[in-house]
């Protein structure tokens, strides 16, 4: 009786030791899965974060792109040239968009004005444009040819997604060309080899927005229109 009563105790604490065990073990796997998801928690929360941050810098970030088409037509109306090319923004241009936005009393930009004039010009140089062009060039007799009456700009809203589009287009009075000159001397055909967008209409004077060597100049003889159309974005 003795015998069986202290086997049976025996049973009864290696049990009790094994319902411990099994205790200890589910506790600690119940605190390793907090720990973990508390991990993953953190983890989703700061790449929500980050992914809210990027978003955030890049809707902020601002951005101007121009583009530029040149249209020229002969005596017959018909079309004899079409180009089309991106511009470079000047830094003159940029320094007067923030000053007609935020502080128009600002003398950092010397003309203030809309920038609705397209001007052409035909002096051969280097084929590159910098951002600090504040003028087409000049060579000799030859340089801005002509600017554009002032032009209304066309202005689409930003829809989200193609931002604020502006147009100018001066094909509704194009350039013409009627008994060229270069210097004093009558010439019966000129090549263009620039154009650039100002804010006055005054030739040779004023702030220059944006510039545009054009990667094939065009040429044009007596009797053609020229229509220029320039489209910034603004994103």
């Amino acid at each position: 009786m003795f015998k069986k009563t202290s086997t049976m105790i025996k049973s009864k604490a290696r049990h009790v030791q094994l319902m411990k065990k099994y205790t200890t073990l589910a506790l600690i796997g119940a605190i390793v899965a907090g720990v973990a998801g508390l991990i993953s928690i953190d983890t989703i929360s700061a790449t929500s974060l980050v992914t809210m941050q990027d978003a955030s810098d890049f809707h902020e970030s601002g951005l101007m792109i121009g583009h530029v088409t040149y249209e020229v037509r002969g005596a017959d109306g018909e079309i004899k040239q079409y180009l089309q090319s991106d511009n470079l923004i000047t830094n003159r241009g940029t320094d007067c968009s923030a000053i007609e936005i935020f502080d128009s009393a600002d003398t950092l930009c010397p003309t203030l004005g809309d920038f609705a004039f397209i001007a052409i010009g035909n002096a051969t140089g280097p084929p590159a444009v910098t951002k600090g062009d504040i003028a087409l060039r000049t060579i000799g007799n030859d340089g801005e040819m002509a600017r554009s009456p002032h032009i209304d700009a066309i202005i689409t809203a930003n829809n989200g997604v193609d931002g604020t589009i502006v147009k100018l287009s001066n094909s509704g009075t194009p350039f013409t060309f009627t008994n060229l000159r270069t210097g004093t001397t009558a010439v019966p055909s000129t090549t263009i080899y620039q154009s650039g967008l100002f804010n006055t209409g005054t030739p040779r004077e004023g702030d220059m927005f944006s510039i545009r060597d054009l990667d094939t100049p065009i040429a044009v003889t007596n009797a053609d229109t020229l229509a220029v159309t320039w489209t910034i974005t603004l994103k």
